[in-house]
């Protein structure tokens, strides 16, 4: 099998994080086995169970030659992606999470679409299942396939009019030379896949139709919220306005547009870790996080509110911190993470 992979590469290396996800993870990876576009890799990267994920992973390797059972000591999706990043054989890379299911033309069309074009990165849409209500469509079903620049798929992605999520992105390999997840970080796509679109010299080829089902359930790691998740979420914003301010391909106008969303963003992410602050290292982290607000002042796009609260945070932290702590736990959450 070896020699053969040598002779014959796979047009594509499928990266699965495994984690506690022994009931859906059979259906996920048969959504990716049975895929039309068959010359594929799967690499299974278990880490860490306490279910019998793994045993569902070495049961399925048997069951077809392409899948690579991987087994980590970490419970990091991060981790995961990154040792499968360093096992994979393919040029091009996909990401999908052992809990989601893709249509079975996903591959092929991708492929298809940034190969035609010599992209370095292809990317769809994403739909939003549930067990219980209708789908939800986050983004527009044009099922246009258009090929974009590096700098007009960034400022796409950056305003979150295309997905950011690794998971609907096929990306060369050769991008992560200088890119990886980071590790022991939630929100990670948040914080690196814009980075992966900067290094695309080749530009980005979009497609406006969800190939990616993303099974929304109870416990998973985006939807319970918590301190830690939200100033994650909130540092993804901080490294992200930082870049804006700092990237010479945006115009002046679309400068304003992406520095304007992500403070927004910023702000209310923060004013909720406020709220969910309960340790010393809580507000320690608070500490380094506000410090954003000197970056953020001089661009002088924020008004009002805003505008106050930050001058607040930069010069009156702890009144502010007081202040805001004891105002915020009597109203809901604003615009929070994910």
């Amino acid at each position: 099998m070896e020699t053969l992979m040598k002779k014959n590469p796979p047009a594509v290396s499928v990266i699965v994080p495994v984690h506690n996800v022994a009931s859906y993870l059979e259906k996920t990876v048969r959504s990716i086995m049975e895929q039309d576009l068959r010359n594929i890799e799967i690499i299974l990267v278990e880490n860490l169970s306490t279910d019998n994920s793994y045993e569902i992973c070495e049961r399925m390797a048997d069951e077809d030659q392409r899948i690579k059972v991987l087994k980590i000591g970490s419970p990091d999706v991060s981790a995961a992606r990154n040792v499968g990043i360093d096992n994979a054989g393919a040029d091009y890379l996909f990401f999908i999470d052992g809990d989601d299911t893709i249509d079975k033309d996903m591959f092929s069309s991708m492929y298809k679409a940034v190969t035609d074009k010599g992209a370095d990165i292809g990317i769809c849409n994403f739909v939003m299942e549930y067990p219980d209500r209708p789908a939800e469509y986050p983004y527009r079903e044009t099922g246009e396939t258009r090929y974009c620049s590096s700098s007009e798929m960034l400022a796409e992605l950056l305003a979150e009019e295309v997905c950011s999520s690794a998971c609907v992105m096929m990306c060369r390999k050769s991008l992560f030379d200088s890119v990886r997840f980071p590790e022991n970080r939630y929100f990670e796509d948040h914080a690196s896949t814009y980075l992966l679109v900067d290094k695309a010299k080749n530009g980005c080829v979009h497609i406006g139709k969800s190939y990616y089902h993303y099974w929304q359930r109870k416990g998973s790691i985006c939807h319970a919220l918590d301190f830690t998740k939200v100033c994650d979420f909130a540092s993804g914003n901080v490294e992200r306005i930082k870049f804006i301010g700092k990237y010479p391909g945006f115009s002046a106008d679309t400068r304003k547009k992406l520095l304007a969303y992500n403070v927004w963003l910023y702000m209310g992410n923060i004013l909720n870790a406020i709220k969910l602050a309960e340790t010393k290292e809580d507000f320690s982290r608070l500490r380094t996080l506000k410090s954003a607000a000197s970056v953020i002042l001089p661009y002088r796009i924020v008004t009002g509110k805003d505008k106050n609260r930050l001058l607040r945070m930069k010069f009156c932290w702890g009144l502010f911190l007081r202040r805001y702590r004891k105002k915020l736990r009597s109203v809901p959450q604003e615009h929070q993470a994910g």
